[in-house]
């Protein structure tokens, strides 16, 4: 190796070393999970995560078998309608899939579902003004565009 070629590998070396560093930071931690907390002290011990279903006194496993357990997963029979298996309000965390099957039901009761009534559909021969499935009201402007010259 000639001198020009091992300044020009040491200058290379120097460049790539100074910009690593500004870009990786020196001492400045980039730790994605740094601000994440892991909780108040006396509910993240006592209290298991799911805080909005009702909790049974006495918690552990379950006496449940996998046949039980099939239960609680959605089905839904074949049809033209546009249904899925997508649940969206679930009376226990239990969705049917236990492995191993006493896990399920040993720490939640069921949870009662007050699911939001859907409007009643606006029929075709009304003359209320309607926006796709439901009805709108009718909306004055506050400018009719009589000042447009």
């Amino acid at each position: 190796m000639s001198f020009m070629d091992k300044k020009a590998f040491l200058i290379l070396a120097f460049l790539f070393a100074l910009l690593s560093i500004s870009i990786f930071g020196y001492g400045y931690n980039r730790e994605g999970f740094i601000n994440l907390t892991p909780g108040t002290f006396p509910i993240s011990v006592d209290v298991p995560l799911l805080h909005e279903y009702p909790l049974k006194k006495n918690m552990g496993l379950s006496n449940n078998t996998y046949a039980e357990n099939s239960t609680y997963y959605p089905v839904f029979g074949s049809s033209y309608g546009q249904f899925t298996n997508n649940v969206r309000y679930w009376k226990t965390p239990n969705n049917g899939q236990c492995s191993p099957a006493d896990f399920c039901g040993g720490l939640y009761n069921d949870k009662k579902i007050d699911e939001p009534k859907s409007p009643k559909p606006i029929p075709f021969s009304s003359p209320d003004i309607r926006v796709n499935y439901y009805g709108s009201h009718k909306m004055e402007c506050p400018n009719n565009g009589s000042d447009i010259e």
